[in-house]
């Protein structure tokens, strides 16, 4: 995936959501549904300050961590760099070409 691009292992945890490194939560989910419409999407911690985490319980997860990529690699990677690696990603995982958005929709 994404993340091993990078050398960071990364998978799921047993009955949680979201992509854990070493029993610390690096990635989240979300769906949101109102009035018929439904959005989804996902948030990967690339430089995030994880100070703020200390002030609340994320996920409703209370004792579990959060972490970044900063964190893991010390270092926070470009961030057009994971961009990248996240399509790539989300393309082989679905089995579909990524193309730039302008192409799909020119101006």
């Amino acid at each position: 995936g994404a993340l091993a691009e990078f050398g960071i292992e990364a998978g799921r945890a047993a009955g949680m959501t979201g992509v854990w490194v070493n029993g610390a939560k690096i990635a989240a989910i979300g769906v949101h549904i109102s009035r018929w419409v439904t959005t989804h999407g996902f948030a990967l911690n690339v430089s995030t300050d994880l100070a703020y985490f200390e002030y609340i319980i994320p996920c409703g997860l209370a004792g579990r961590p959060v972490t970044s990529m900063k964190k893991i690699l010390s270092v926070a990677p470009d961030r057009s760099e994971v961009i990248a690696a996240v399509v790539r990603s989300f393309g082989k995982t679905f089995a579909r070409r990524m193309m730039p958005s302008e192409v799909l929709c020119p101006t």
